[in-house]
């Protein structure tokens, strides 16, 4: 398939990739719909003496990922085999995506939905990338014995 053609400045256009095939380790194949990200940290707020916010702490940023995709398949029931419902705190990597931030190791942290009705079926999923690289593996790292 083609890439669009733009003319004048140049935009972000569509779910695009690096120049290879987009992957979901543990989905075999499916057509994207939509991908969401939003940077999240927790934050408090020190008061001073007249209530007013004097200073801000903001700790354990992170990215969530929201990603809306058709299953799909060289037949109906090979679709079907792709509608799976991951484990709690797996881990999902994402690679070749033209966004580079969305590349890398994720932690399913649920909301996980299959959306069947008289149209396409849809899955969605909510997965977390943490900003400190460090935190980020550990987190993505299954605890074993």
């Amino acid at each position: 398939m083609s890439a669009e053609v733009q003319n004048g400045t140049g935009i972000l256009y569509g779910i695009t990739n690096g120049g290879s095939a987009i992957t979901m380790l543990g989905y075999a194949t499916f057509i994207f719909e939509t991908t969401r990200a939003g940077h999240k940290f927790d934050l408090d707020a020190v008061k001073d003496h007249v209530h007013f916010d004097a200073a801000l702490i903001a700790a354990n940023a992170h990215i969530e990922l929201d990603i809306t995709w058709t299953p799909s398949g060289a037949t109906r029931a090979a679709a079907a085999a792709t509608a799976v419902f991951l484990s709690p705190l797996a881990k999902v990597t994402l690679a070749n995506f033209k966004v580079t931030a969305f590349n890398g190791d994720w932690i399913y942290v649920g909301d996980e939905q299959l959306d069947l009705s008289q149209q396409v079926g849809k899955m969605s999923i909510k997965i977390r990338k943490y900003d400190d690289t460090a935190q980020n593996t550990s987190l993505t790292t299954t605890v074993s014995g």
